[in-house]
């Protein structure tokens, strides 16, 4: 009987995973249309480095929880990338998604941007209200060239 209990338990795991990977990889798909470019979109916003663009396009727990003196110097730290040019590498994170099935939907996505001082690190997550994909959280990094 352990055996048995032991089988369906696996073969339970299994089917879960297996339904996990396939509603992952139907959001991918569903957000590469409008995710990815919201994402160059916001980024190229946001590279002027103004506290006001920012703004815009930060969601209202975001906002909550930074103060203006991390913001301020935030930006000071992102400054010295320059402008944004494109994106080179975005990667969809399958594990957010999934964790987003018991709570609010948040999109995140890591990858690579050039920007006027080279290539960055990027790492942003969105959540979706009124249509509109707002920043919930991002950072960025500046690349080490070897």
């Amino acid at each position: 009987m352990q055996t048995q209990t032991l089988r369906a338990i696996v073969a339970l795991l299994l089917t879960l995973v297996v339904m996990l990977y396939f509603y992952t990889n139907r959001e991918k798909d569903y957000y590469s249309k409008s995710a990815e470019p919201a994402i160059a979109q916001i980024l190229s916003d946001i590279s002027s480095w103004e506290k006001q663009k920012l703004m815009i396009h930060l969601a209202p727990e975001a906002k909550q929880t930074i103060t203006d003196e991390q913001l301020d110097e935030l930006l000071k730290q992102y400054r010295s990338f320059g402008r944004f040019q494109s994106i080179q590498e975005l990667n969809f994170s399958r594990t957010v998604s999934a964790f987003s099935l018991m709570g609010e939907k948040r999109i995140n996505y890591s990858g690579l941007a050039k920007f006027d001082a080279g290539s960055v690190s990027l790492n942003i997550t969105l959540i979706e209200r009124g249509g509109f994909l707002l920043v919930y959280n991002f950072a960025l990094a500046k690349v080490k060239q070897e």
